[in-house]
C-alpha cells in the first residue's frame, strides 16, 4: 500500500481526511500527519511517505518550502496541495515542483471524492510501477515471458504491454530499460529459431538504436509491442515491407483521410491522437514518404476539392468546408497557389473539356 502523510495547522482538516476517506480502497494508508511545516519535514523523513497531502500556508515552514525540501531528497513523492484561497504564485510553484494537484479549500464531500480518486490513482501507477521493476529485476519472471514467447501466447503479451503502457510517465529511463531487455529477449529467442543469425544481429542494433531515440513512453512501449506481435503473428520482425515504421505511417494516412475535414486536422492533433511526440512522428512521417505531414494533408485537401468541383454542384463555400478549409477565401487562396487556377476557373476549365470530348 501506498505511505500517505498528512500535513495541516487546522486538525479538523487533518481529522476530516483521516476519518472521510476510505483509505484501504484507495491501496493507501496514513503513516504520519504533522502540524506545520517544521515538523511535517521531520516526520517525512522519519515516515518515507509515498505521498503527502499538505496545507500551503502553515506557521514555521510553508507548504511551497516543504515542497522544495522534499524535492531535493525525492522526485518521486506525490504532493498534493490544499489551500484556503486561490494563489496564482503558489499554483505556479507547484507546477514548477511537480506537484500532482493543487485542491481548493474547504474540503468538502465534492474535495474528499476527488482526493479519493487521485489516492486511488497514484496507488495504481505505483502497483504498475513495482510490476516493471519485477520485469528488470526477477529472472523468474523474465524466464516466464520467454516461455510465453516460444509459445507465441498473444493474449499473455497484449496484458503483458498494456500494464507496461499504463506505467507512470515518470518512470520512462526504467521502461526504456525494461524494453531494452526485452527487444533482447526477442531477438535471443529468434536467433534460436534462425540461422540467419548476421542478419538477425544487424536487425537487433537498428531496432535497438530506434529505441533508444525515442523520448516518450508511449512511442517505446509501442514500438516493442510491434515487434513483438511482428513475431508473434508470424511476420519477420522489422521487415521493410512492415516495418513498424511503415504500418504507423499507414494507419497515419488513414487517419487523415478519415477526418480531412476538420480544420484542426494537423502534426499536434494527429501526434496527440496516437500518443506520439510532434518530433518523432515529424520525423517518421518525413522518412517513411519523403514528405511532410502539412504537405500531404494539403494535397489531399486539393484532390478532394478538385473531385468536388468536377463532380458537384456543391458551392465553392460548401467544397471548402468540406475539404477542411476554416473559410472559402483561405480555401480559393490555396487553391490559387497550387494549381494556377481559381476553384471556379479550375470547374469552368473541367465543365468545358468534358464538353469538348463529348
Amino acid at each position: 500500500m501506498l505511505k500517505v502523510m498528512i500535513i495541516d495547522d487546522d486538525m479538523n482538516v487533518r481529522k476530516c481526511l483521516r476519518q472521510l476517506i476510505p483509505w484501504p480502497e484507495t491501496g493507501c494508508e496514513i503513516v504520519a500527519e504533522a502540524s506545520n511545516g517544521a515538523e511535517g519535514l521531520e516526520r517525512f523523513h522519519a515516515a518515507r511517505p509515498d505521498v503527502v497531502i499538505s496545507d500551503l500556508k502553515m506557521p514555521e515552514m510553508s507548504g511551497e518550502e516543504l515542497c522544495a525540501r522534499i524535492r531535493a531528497v525525492s522526485d518521486h513523492v506525490a504532493i498534493i496541495f490544499l489551500s484556503a484561497y486561490e494563489d496564482f504564485n503558489a499554483a505556479r510553484h507547484a507546477l514548477h515542483y511537480g506537484v500532482t494537484e493543487y485542491i481548493l479549500k474547504p474540503i468538502d464531500s465534492k474535495k474528499l471524492r476527488q482526493i479519493t480518486e487521485i489516492l486511488s490513482q497514484l496507488s495504481s501507477a505505483f502497483d504498475n510501477r513495482t510490476f516493471v521493476r519485477g520485469l528488470l529485476q526477477g529472472n523468474s519472471i523474465l524466464e516466464e515471458v520467454s516461455l510465453e514467447l516460444r509459445n507465441r501466447n498473444t493474449e499473455y503479451f497484449k496484458t503483458l504491454f498494456q500494464n507496461i503502457s499504463d506505467s507512470p510517465e515518470a518512470d520512462f529511463s526504467l521502461l526504456l530499460n525494461l524494453c531494452t531487455v526485452l527487444l533482447n529477449l526477442l531477438f535471443d529467442t529468434l536467433e534460436k529459431l534462425d540461422e540467419s543469425v548476421e542478419s538477425l544481429s544487424r536487425l537487433r542494433q537498428t531496432a535497438l538504436a530506434e529505441l533508444s531515440g525515442f523520448s516518450r513512453k508511449t512511442e517505446a512501449a509501442a514500438f516493442c509491442r510491434e515487434l513483438y506481435f511482428d513475431y508473434l503473428t508470424g511476420r519477420a520482425p522489422g521487415t521493410k515491407e512492415q516495418s513498424f515504421g511503415g504500418r504507423t505511417v499507414e494507419q497515419v494516412k488513414l487517419y487523415i483521410m478519415q477526418n480531412l475535414n476538420w480544420q484542426q486536422l494537423g502534426l499536434p492533433a494527429i501526434a496527440a491522437h496516437f500518443g506520439f511526440s510532434e518530433d518523432y512522428l515529424s520525423k517518421l512521417f518525413k522518412r517513411e514518404t519523403g514528405e511532410n505531414i502539412s504537405s500531404y494533408i494539403t494535397c489531399l485537401r486539393l484532390n478532394h476539392a478538385c473531385r468536388l468541383l468536377k463532380n458537384t454542384q456543391l458551392t465553392i463555400s460548401e467544397i471548402a468546408l468540406a475539404c477542411g478549409y476554416s473559410s472559402s477565401n483561405y480555401f480559393c487562396r490555396s487553391f490559387k497557389k497550387q494549381l494556377d487556377l481559381t476553384p471556379n476557373e479550375y470547374r469552368l476549365h473541367e465543365i468545358s473539356r468534358t464538353a469538348t470530348h463529348e
